[in-house]
Parts: C-alpha cells; structure tokens; sequence
C-alpha cells in the first residue's frame, strides 16, 4: 500500500485545493448531465425507464455531496476528505453510467473520461496517466460491446480512443512542464521570502489537516528577546542574518517531522508530530532553545539575546482553530517573558 501510495501520489488527491477545484466540476458535471436528460429525454423515458430514473436520483446524490464538500472546504470545516476519496473514486464510473443508460443525450460529454485522464496525467504523474488512459479505454470497449446505441455509433468509439490514446500522450510532454511550475509557484506561495522557512499559510494548511486528522501534534511559539537591540546596534542586514540562521539552525536540529514556520518579524512557529508526552514537549522546547542560543553566540555572541518558548500540547480538537491555538501558544510565550526570559513553558490543551 505504502508503494502504491508513492507511485500513484494518493496523498496529493487530498490537497485542499484541487478537491475544492475538483468539487466545482462534479456539480457542474452532475448538474449539466440532469439538466440534459431532463430536457431533451422525451415524455415518460426517465420514469419509465428504471435504471434512468435510478442514474437521475444518482446524480441528485452526487451534486449534493459535491455541493456539500464545496461547502465544508471553503468554511475550513472538516471531514471534507471523507467525501473526496469516494468521490475521486466515482468520477469516471459516474461517467461511464451515463453513457451507459442515457447515451443518446449524454454521448457528447463521452470526451470527459479523455479529459479526466488528462488533467490527472498533468497533476499527478505518468503513472496516473497510464491508469486513467486503461481504465477510459476499457470503459470505451465495455461501451462498444454491451451498448447497442455505441454499436451503431462507431465514429463516436473512434473519436473517443483517438482522444484517450493520442492526446494524452502528446500533452504529457507539456504537463511535465507545467507539473514543475505549478509544484515551484505552490512551493513560493508557502515559503517565507527571506529565511526560506514555511510561512503563515502554510502553518494555516498543516495545522487544519492535523486538527481534521485528529492526530495529537506540539505547537512551539518562540518570540527573541532584546531583538530589537540587534537592528539598533548592528544594523538591519545582522538582524536578517541572525532570523536566517535561527531558521536553518531550527530545520538542521530538530526532526524530520518538525517543521519550521516564520510568522512575522522575530516570531516563529515550530509544528511537531508525534510528542505525546510532556515530558518529550519539554524536552523539544528546551532543544529549540538550544538551537536559537547556538544561531545567536554565532551571530551576536555579545548581545543579551536570547529566545522565550511556549510550547503548547495539543491533544484536544473540538472547537480548536489556527487562531485559538496562537493565541494560547503566545500567551504562554509572554508568560515566559515575564518570569525572566529565555525560559520555556509547557502546557497541555
């Protein structure tokens, strides 16, 4: 499973804003298919027919999920990839059913499944390429043998494995290119411009997938102290420099999974999985402290600088949001100000 995950890039499926992206063109599939047979069916061919009215109800259902999934995306709610891994699962089936009960007035959106497999082949590789271009041709043939209304319409086969088999191939080309770009410009949009650390939208994503995942994760809010007497005494390009080391100090440090964000001015943020126990926060705290201590006597060895911690564990998730936990994570942090600076403190949410 683990190296099916890697080939095919399942993990991607999940990324918020092609399931929002994704979520968009299900309704307006589903609602531009009812809207067609509705209209265009003749008098009593839905009611009539069982597996029409049956595709109809269908479609009905899969708007409405779609619509509900939009839904909870755009309001930051979770559960939302509960709906989009079926769902990712139904497209082309949803497809291909249509073609199947209704293909008289449904055989024009028949060069969606070459589309499907095209945009998936450009987003998530040549291996999701490969199985989508399988799956449409096989789709296509099962069409063309059970279906009498693709019997008599060759012409539309044809078209169809043409596009499923000539297109895809020729654009891979160009989705390499634009998979790059796109992967370069996602990765600009999340990083900080100048210690390269992952910024405050990037915090937002990660934070609102662990919250939705349910999995326990440690929250670090760590502010410098006598910051600004660096600026005043040794100029604005030492006190960049010493924000630049703390952050490759931070990343070089810590673990794997810790990760490194820079709020703004002096503020950082370090995101943790896996620390369970207070004693393991505590211990992070202190070794984030250590690190920030050895990027200062580097940089400014003679200034009284130095960095308070808030670390705050968080093992609770309902009624929890990125804002809420900042703001315990800073209180905690200009609680260790205030008991002497370069101090960390621990507490459990």
């Amino acid at each position: 499973m683990r190296y099916l995950n890697r080939m095919f890039k399942l993990k991607y499926v999940l990324d918020i804003s092609d399931s929002a992206s994704r979520a968009r063109q299900r309704m307006a599939f589903a609602g531009l298919s009812f809207l067609i047979v509705f209209f265009f069916a003749p008098g009593g061919a839905i009611v009539g027919s069982n597996a029409r009215l049956v595709f109809m109800i269908a479609l009905g259902i899969y708007f409405h999920l779609a619509l509900l999934q939009s839904w909870l995306i755009s309001n930051r709610e979770r559960h939302w990839d509960k709906i989009e891994l079926p769902s990712y699962c139904l497209d082309l089936p949803m497809i291909a059913w249509g073609l199947v009960v209704a293909p008289e007035f449904l055989a024009p959106l028949s060069p969606l499944i070459a589309v499907v497999a095209l945009i998936r082949g450009i987003r998530y590789g040549p291996c999701m390429l490969a199985c989508h271009i399988g799956l449409g041709v096989a789709m296509v043939s099962g069409l063309t043998l059970s279906v009498p209304y693709w019997q008599v319409h060759l012409e539309l086969v044809y078209a169809n494995l043409f596009l499923l088999l000539v297109l895809p191939v020729q654009f891979y080309g160009v989705s390499v290119k634009i998979q790059a770009s796109s992967r370069s410009l996602r990765q600009e949009n999340l990083t900080d411009p100048l210690t390269r650390s992952l910024n405050r939208k990037a915090l937002e994503n990660a934070v609102w997938r662990m919250l939705n995942a349910k999995e326990p994760f440690v929250l670090s809010f760590l502010d410098l102290d006598n910051f600004k007497m660096v600026n005043d005494t040794l100029g604005h390009a030492t006190g960049d420099k010493l924000l630049k080391r703390i952050s490759s100090k931070l990343s070089v440090r810590l673990r794997a999974e810790d990760k490194v964000y820079r709020l703004s001015g002096d503020e950082f943020v370090v995101l943790s999985m896996g620390c369970c126990r207070p004693d393991t926060a505590e211990h992070l705290g202190q070794r984030i402290r250590a690190a920030i201590a050895e990027a200062i006597d580097y940089t400014c060895p003679d200034l009284p600088v130095s960095a308070s911690v808030g670390v705050l564990q968080v093992n609770a998730f309902d009624e929890v949001s990125l804002e809420k936990l900042l703001a315990s994570a800073d209180q905690l942090m200009y609680q260790a100000k205030r008991t002497g600076k370069n101090q960390v403190l621990v507490q459990t949410l």
